[in-house]
């Protein structure tokens, strides 16, 4: 009897492994790699910070969501629609990324400009439900588009870019301005079960119960 009730179980915790999402992680692409539902964000509409502020924020053009930026100086937002993040004072070494809610996302895609003909290195990591991702992205005058993709089961909270940060391989920069941000698979963080999952926790519970009542009788 214990037995056989116990060979049910280890079949109820298979279920669980097999429809649990697997273990992801981050993809960092250089260049611009627009994904499937990806949204624009945009600024200086309804509702949205301009600054100056320690934190601005603009809106998704398709769901409305709020995307607010952070730093640790004033920003500004000096433009209407798809245009730019900057420093109130002109430049910016430290900007965190994330949805004003606490919400998930899939992919961020932005351009970094820097002043001159100055070269730099930007420590970018990325906050998961699994964990802090890193990336070193090199960064010179005009076009520095990266592109980060969370593969499935991933979940991105936030993204923080500083180029603060000095090393043997790495060097500091002055950014002009962070513009083009754009995201994709805009979420919460605990997504509800799947129908299907459900169904399966539900059958091997009223089988693990049916065992009990029939070796109790």
């Amino acid at each position: 009897m214990k037995k056989k009730i116990a060979v049910a179980g280890s079949l109820l915790a298979a279920m669980f492994v097999l429809s649990a999402p697997a273990s992801a992680g981050v993809v960092f692409m250089e260049g611009n790699n627009p994904q499937a539902d990806e949204q624009n964000i945009v600024f200086n509409g309804a509702g949205s910070t301009a600054g100056p502020a320690l934190t601005v924020t603009g809106r998704t053009n398709q769901t409305s969501t709020v995307v607010s930026f952070t730093s640790n100086e004033n920003l500004i937002t000096p433009a209407m629609g798809q245009a730019r993040v900057e420093a109130d004072d002109g430049a910016f070494r430290y900007l965190e990324v994330y949805l004003q809610d606490g919400g998930t996302f899939g992919d961020l895609i932005f351009n970094l400009n820097t002043p001159n003909s100055e070269t730099g290195t930007a420590l970018i990591s990325v906050i998961t439900n699994t964990g802090t991702e890193t990336f070193n992205f090199d960064v010179t005058n005009g076009q520095n588009f990266l592109t980060i993709l969370a593969d499935s089961g991933t979940l991105i909270s936030k993204v923080i870019i500083d180029s603060r940060t000095t090393g043997d391989d790495l060097r500091a920069i002055d950014i002009d301005d962070g513009r083009q941000f754009r995201i994709s698979g805009v979420g919460g963080y605990n997504p509800v079960p799947e129908p299907g999952t459900l169904a399966l926790l539900g059958l091997g519970l009223l089988g693990i119960q049916g065992l009990r009542r029939k070796y109790h009788k």
